[in-house]
């Protein structure tokens, strides 16, 4: 989960700098703006926490995943419309609220950053979801990198010998048990709502490529891919009720608040510039 700086103010400002803007991968057909939805979501990413707006029965879901956030959908009564924005949480607990969201059964409105655990279980789990023009869709991480690949991504390529293949196979090595979980908690939510793999697969082989290609390595796990239109039309299909124009790729004029605090690795693939700092390679070298 990466969380930047005050969650309302950045919020607002990626929706109020969002604009229209073609979709590189086709011809897309978009949904107008809606002078009413649009003054809901300003509202929901003013307004920090899980709310209930009783004058239009918008419940609105501006936080990070943990349960002491999503546990209070449980206790709010049916909404017309779900508005959903947040930077992400565990992946795992993430399950739980896709859940709760789907026994709700309320649409669900994507607005702002949806990020980590919004993008990669939320998204995917919704049975009618709209995206808002304002959103900003992230993967987190290398996810489904495989053994050899993770074994030499930080050991200038090196090969893991025997002993290091038998060690990981028992589960001996903490780090990649890590690892392979996030690939278990992806594999197993995308299966239970019959989403194609190919939803997280095609992300992550994508990161993976516009990593290998720059010249600093970081931690898989500090890469982040974002999704576009195309994606969610591939993957998502009927679910996708509502699509209106949203920066999908890095270089979008909509994606101004991000291209200041990330740094590009690809056409979708970025990297936060504190992290590249902290791996000591903040010019790319």
């Amino acid at each position: 989960m990466k969380m930047i700086g005050p969650a309302r103010v950045i919020l607002l400002a990626v929706w109020l700098l969002n604009a229209f803007h073609p979709e590189a991968a086709g011809q897309i057909e978009y949904d107008a703006p809606d002078p009413v939805l649009d003054q809901a979501v300003t509202r929901c990413l003013n307004t920090e926490g899980v709310t209930f707006f009783e004058t239009d029965r918008t419940l609105c879901y501006n936080a990070a995943i943990f349960p002491e956030q999503f546990l209070k959908l449980n206790e709010l009564p049916a909404a017309q419309r779900v508005i959903l924005t947040s930077p992400g949480g565990n992946v795992a607990t993430a399950r739980l609220m896709s859940r709760i969201l789907q026994l709700r059964g309320e649409p669900v409105i994507i607005a702002g950053q949806c990020m980590s655990a919004c993008a990669m279980v939320l998204l995917p789990g919704l049975k009618q979801v709209g995206i808002h023009r304002s959103a900003h869709l992230a993967v987190h991480g290398i996810t489904m990198m495989d053994y050899p690949t993770w074994f030499g991504w930080l050991r200038d390529g090196a090969a893991p010998s025997r002993i290091n293949l038998v060690t990981a196979q028992l589960g001996y090595d903490f780090d990649y048990m890590l690892h392979l979980s996030g690939r278990d908690h992806m594999r197993d939510p995308l299966t239970s709502v019959a989403v194609d793999l190919g939803f997280i697969q095609t992300v992550s082989r994508r990161m993976e490529k516009d990593a290998a290609d720059w010249p600093c390595r970081l931690d898989p796990k500090e890469y982040w891919g974002m999704l576009d239109a195309q994606h969610l039309k591939t993957y998502l299909g009927d679910r996708l009720t509502r699509l209106e124009s949203f920066a999908g790729h890095w270089d979008d004029p909509g994606n101004r608040i991000y291209r200041e605090i990330t740094q590009p690795l690809g056409a979708q693939t970025y990297v936060f510039k504190g992290d590249l700092q902290t791996a000591g390679c903040a010019d790319g070298s």
